[in-house]
Formats: C-alpha cells, structure tokens, sequence
C-alpha cells in the first residue's frame, strides 16, 4: 500500500474561532491527500494542509484502504 498522510483540517466554529481536525489518508501523493479530504469532507475548510507521512504499518494497524480517509480522532470521517 505504502505511506499515507497526515493532513489537518481548519473549519470556522459555530462560536469564535476555528475547529482543527486531524485525517489519516492513505494515499502517498501530498497534492492528492489533500484533493480527498477536500472533495470528499472539507468543502467550507478555511484550511487543508499536509503535516506528516503516515507509515503503512498504521494505515494497515487502523485498516484505512487505498484512497480512504479517517479522523484521527476515531470520529466518524463523513456526516
């Protein structure tokens, strides 16, 4: 499968400030992490950036597929 990434996520709160969330992305590319998790979750995000390869032992320890993506947090990634 090989690495994925780490990419965080900026949205605007309901109240002041921002909400920042974490994705585990199986994908190697950077560009097309960030693509995902823009097209598929993060269409209002003030911020989608990369901030760390993820090992392929992880991705297959959290069971993330090709092209998958999963909150670090254990929240479910779409609503």
């Amino acid at each position: 499968m090989g690495l994925g990434c780490l990419v965080k996520v900026s949205i605007p709160s309901s109240g002041p400030g921002r909400v920042t969330i974490a994705y585990v992305v199986s994908e190697e590319d950077t560009d097309r992490a960030i693509n995902i998790v823009k097209s598929k979750i993060a269409r209002r995000a003030e911020e989608v950036v990369f901030v760390s390869r993820v090992s392929e032992e992880l991705l297959d320890a959290l069971g993330v597929q090709r092209g998958d993506i999963l909150r670090a947090d254990g929240f479910p990634s779409y609503r």
